[in-house]
């Protein structure tokens, strides 16, 4: 079972691992100004208030799991295609919008399954998880040996140009589609025809109430306002720093190198240091990495940083799962997550916004922007440690 779930992690993010770190740069590369390309980033975050909450429902009470992953795969393949070839800036906003109401709900399936099937999942998610960051990496590297490929090629005459990004959509839409037919041959994860609560996504915040999830939810929220400053940021600002195109996708992969060890390492880190101090940890990392992005120098030393992102997503955002999942019970639990992703996406929406506005009014200039994210970041960690107490898995 643990070898089904991490193929699944693994193809789920690959797909989006494919095209996600270079998108920015790719809407720049359109010439979409700021303000669009803030717009554009933040179609994610848009669609996942509605989608996985959603999502949530029919997979808790209608439909099972495995047929919702399938069908949301399939559609953000065709959706990918269609991606490639748009120029404009509505038109781009609209489809990735329309993606992302397909893929953020193919996000929650997966973690749905996992904690439906896995055995103690509180000790074995992570581990599973950990492929999910591997199969990002291996995007990654496709895309970036891809590009090399592609030069090679215009180096010796047989290509008339290098290309341009638009087939980070195609690797996605492949990729997408592999998911979709995998989706099938999952277990099957009944709905549940009755239940206590005829509307889970509520009741699924009935349950998470008090002190500290109020506290959870508030930094869960600003951590995900600060997160575009480095998905929409980075790309842009190591191009900025003059490294070429065709390592910028691998070199983004550095990201996920201490994610992939403290995934591994989880179920240890909560025991030796508990949710709270966990929990913790992912913030001050997070905080620690964009305030080297603010100094931005030397090269060398932003580059290492990008290992600091790992620790965030795995000792904030995946424990943050567990402990949602450890909480909620019954016919809420694919809502619980997704109202976490609800929350999420709110942040990300609002970050997105943000860091477009902040960038017109500095004038592009990049180290002032991150500036505003470490603020943003050191606040929540000053929050969390007075707040969050009491709390144990």
């Amino acid at each position: 079972m643990f070898q089904r779930f991490a193929l699944l992690m693994f193809v789920n993010y690959a797909t989006q691992g494919a095209f996600l770190p270079l998108f920015s740069l790719r809407l720049q590369e359109l010439g979409f100004n700021s303000v669009e390309i803030g717009w554009c980033c933040a179609a994610q975050a848009l669609a996942s208030l509605v989608g996985p909450l959603v999502a949530g429902q029919v997979a808790d009470r209608y439909l099972p799991a495995r047929r919702c992953l399938s069908v949301c795969a399939l559609i953000a393949g065709v959706l990918f295609l269609v991606l490639s070839d748009l120029t404009s800036p509505l038109s781009v906003f609209l489809t990735a919008l329309a993606i992302w109401l397909v893929l953020g709900p193919a996000n929650t399936l997966c973690v749905t399954l996992c904690f439906s099937h896995l055995p103690h999942p509180e000790r074995s998610y992570g581990p599973v998880r950990l492929w999910g960051t591997a199969g990002w990496v291996a995007a990654g590297w496709l895309v970036g040996i891809w590009y090399w490929v592609r030069d090679g090629l215009v180096e010796l005459g047989w290509e008339t140009s290098a290309g341009d990004l638009r087939d980070i959509f195609r690797w996605a839409a492949l990729l997408a589609f592999l998911l979709s037919a995998y989706g099938f041959t999952l277990p099957n994860t009944a709905p549940r025809e009755a239940g206590g609560h005829w509307l889970a996504p509520l009741a699924a915040w009935r349950q998470l109430r008090g002190r500290a999830f109020r506290v959870f939810w508030i930094c869960s929220f600003g951590i995900c306002v600060s997160i575009p400053f480095v998905i929409q940021l980075l790309p842009l600002f190591l191009e900025h720093l003059g490294l070429p195109r065709p390592w910028l996708s691998p070199i983004l992969t550095l990201s996920q190198s201490i994610e992939m060890l403290s995934l591994g390492l989880l179920p240890m880190i909560l025991l030796r240091l508990g949710l709270r101090g966990t929990l913790l940890m992912g913030l001050l990392a997070w905080a620690a990495y964009l305030g080297v992005l603010t100094l931005g120098q030397p090269i060398w030393l932003v580059v290492a940083s990008l290992s600091l992102n790992g620790l965030c997503i795995s000792c904030y955002i995946v424990a943050g799962q567990v402990f949602i999942n450890s909480r909620a019970h019954g016919d809420v639990r694919a809502s619980a997550q997704a109202l976490l992703v609800f929350v999420n996406g709110l942040g990300m929406a609002t970050g997105n916004l943000l860091v477009g506005v902040l960038r017109r009014e500095f004038d592009g200039a990049f180290l002032p922007t991150f500036a505003v994210g470490t603020a943003i970041t050191l606040a929540l960690a000053t929050l969390f440690f007075i707040g969050f107490k009491g709390e144990r898995l």
